[in-house]
């Protein structure tokens, strides 16, 4: 599957990356070569593989009753609590 100009200009657009307009052929070919061997992966022999999903035998802990921490001691030496929760300053904008 070959990928084309609209279609790394999408990805870009979705990526919120800038991709120069001498790059994008940098970026046809890498992308091309990623879905190529994608491909290749996809059409692997699987038939003589064993499923490892079953082989693990996980230790599942006894659900039990603990003793939590009140609100009031957990949020008594922040600077800054809302509805008893910390208040932090922004760090992400939103556009």
């Amino acid at each position: 599957m070959a990928i084309n100009k609209k279609e790394v200009l999408k990805i870009s657009e979705l990526s919120r990356l800038s991709i120069p307009d001498n790059k994008i052929d940098n970026f046809i070919e890498n992308f091309s070569d990623i879905i190529e061997y994608i491909d290749l992966l996809s059409s692997a022999d699987e038939t003589n593989l064993v499923s490892e999903d079953s082989i693990e035998d996980y230790a599942i802990r006894d659900d039990s009753k603990i003793e939590k921490l009140q609100v009031e001691d957990v949020v008594k030496n922040s600077s800054k609590v809302e509805n008893n929760f910390f208040a932090v300053i922004k760090v992400i904008d939103e556009e």
